[in-house]
This record gives structure tokens, sequence and C-alpha cells, in this order.
């Protein structure tokens, strides 16, 4: 899988954990659409790097991409829940349903637009599973595919819950504290 990403200008950074969740959220439903949200640390106002590092991925959905109330629900829950850590929503990510489909949809857009209003940083990624089409330069953290690879080998995405498996069954964590444990571990592997 690819990864397009469109931003107004600079660079975007992805983390291991950003990128291994996107992509095993779109493994685990293949046949389905799916979106989340990336997250970044929030700047404050500082303008001296012109890059973005996107250092989590949220798994939103996989079943319905346009309801509003279960989204405006998911933003207060992840605004809330990482606010504390100092990250914010800097972006909205989907892998389509088709495979050679890689444009974005009415609903990423405007998503993506409501992201923008809180944060001139923000990025929309589309997962290409056909090739890479970049707008700008993205960076992948060293080992990200070796970790990839691995996850995938272990069947991770079978594991990974979106915010519509937490509204089905609440025992399941978005935040998927279990994957960044194997994450921690993977990554810290790859870098020795």
């Amino acid at each position: 899988m690819k990864v397009k990403a469109c931003k107004m200008s600079g660079d975007i950074s992805l983390a291991c954990s950003t990128l291994s969740k996107m992509l095993l959220h779109a493994a685990r439903y293949p046949q389905s659409s799916v979106s989340g949200v990336v997250l970044a640390q929030a700047r404050g106002g500082d303008t001296t790097s012109n890059t973005v590092v996107l250092v989590d991925a949220v798994p939103l959905f996989h079943l319905q991409l346009s309801l509003a109330p279960m989204l405006e629900v998911a933003l207060t829950q992840i605004e809330q829940r990482y606010k504390s850590e100092g990250l914010i929503i800097a972006g909205y990510y989907q892998a389509n349903e088709h495979i050679r489909d890689n444009v974005p949809d009415f609903v990423a857009l405007k998503i993506a637009e409501k992201i923008a209003e809180n944060n001139n940083d923000s990025c929309l990624i589309m997962i290409d599973n056909k090739r890479m089409c970049l707008n700008l330069i993205v960076h992948v953290e060293a080992g990200s595919l070796e970790v990839i690879s691995q996850l995938l080998q272990r069947r991770v995405q079978h594991d990974i819950n979106d915010f519509d498996n937490h509204l089905d069954d609440l025992t399941c964590d978005w935040s998927n504290p279990h994957i960044n444990k194997v994450l921690t571990t993977l990554t810290a592997a790859a870098q020795d």
C-alpha cells in the first residue's frame, strides 16, 4: 500500500505507529472504505519548522464513513483523550473501497476542511493501493516498513479497533493500547 498526502505547503513526517495503524486498519477491512484521523504535537504558534510530524493515528470507521453524529462524538472523544498529551487532530486519512480509487470523496474533503478550520497545518492522507502519488515530501520513520511487515505476518490487523468497533462493543478501545505495546517493542527492535 502506498500513501498519497495533500497539504498546503511543507513536509509531513509519519511516525512508524501512524503509518502502521493506518495500514493495519485498511488491511483489516479490505472489502470496505476505512477512515481515521492522525495526531500531531500541538505547535502553539511555533513556525520554526515546516514539517508536521504525525505521531499517531486513530482508526474511526469501516462501515459508514459519513455518519455525522458518530463522527462528532468520535472527534470530541479523541480531542479530550489526547489533549493532556499535547496532541491535536492534524489530519484525516481514508482508504477507499475500490483498489483503483484513490480520490478523496465529498465526505473526506468536508472532514479535512473541518479539521483545517482548527489547524492550519492539517493534511488529508489517501491510502493508495496502486501507486505512489505525492504532492509533497513524506518522510517515513526508519524501520517502519520492516515493522509493518512483521505486524502483517503476525496478523495484528485483526486486533486493531476503530470507533465502529467501539460503538458495537464498548470494551473495544479505539486508542489501541495493545497495538501501541507491540509497536513499541517492534520499533525498538528495528532500531537496534
